[in-house]
């Protein structure tokens, strides 16, 4: 009976063996699966990252690289302009502030607008620039009304900075005539020619 007892022990003890065997494959084998499943989602995500990380790294290279030519173009286009500002001003400005300190030009053109506007039916004042009182003598000043034959006021202000102001007897306007209205005239046709002679591409 005691064998009989054993050979049931044993029995019992094999069969709980080869039954937890079996189960600790299947544990094994379920986590060998989870794992494995683990890992490819790991991967599919880590390409994921990647992708999305490499497109927004061409992005972002493309941005800067389109705002990079805007500043490139934009720097250009200032250094274009100031050169050509430069060049106006030393062909334009410093040689007509020079003029209109001449007393002989600045008679001459005083007389040429006078005789223009008069032709036009103009009447009133012509205010000319504090600063050229001393320039302009006195005959020339009381030369302007008797060439013109009519009640022509001159008078002359600190308002104007250097040449003359055309006023019709109401006020209304003025026509002004100074060495920056002249540049300013001028620029506006020679800016063009002047950056084409300069940058001709």
């Amino acid at each position: 009976m005691t064998d009989q007892l054993q050979d049931l022990l044993q029995r019992v003890y094999d069969e709980g063996v080869a039954k937890a065997n079996a189960e600790a494959d299947q544990i094994l084998e379920a986590a060998r699966k989870t794992a494995e499943k683990t890992i490819e989602d790991a991967k599919t995500e880590a390409t994921a990252i990647v992708s999305d990380a490499q497109s927004k790294a061409e992005e972002l290279k493309k941005n800067s690289d389109t705002d990079l030519k805007m500043a490139a173009q934009h720097t250009l286009s200032s250094v274009k302009q100031a050169l050509t500002d430069v060049v106006m001003h030393k062909v334009l400005d410093t040689p007509l502030k020079t003029s209109f300190n001449d007393a002989t030009f600045l008679k001459d053109i005083i007389l040429a607008a006078l005789d223009a506007w008069k032709s036009q039916g103009g009447e009133g004042g012509i205010v000319i620039a504090e600063s050229l009182q001393g320039k302009l003598d006195d005959a020339f000043i009381s030369s302007l009304d008797g060439a013109l034959q009519s009640g022509l006021k001159v008078e002359f202000s600190s308002a104007v900075k250097n040449g003359f102001n055309l006023v019709p007897a109401d006020g209304g306007y003025k026509l002004s005539f100074t060495d920056e209205d002249f540049a300013n005239l001028f620029k506006g046709y020679l800016r063009p020619r002047t950056s084409q002679i300069l940058f001709p591409n």
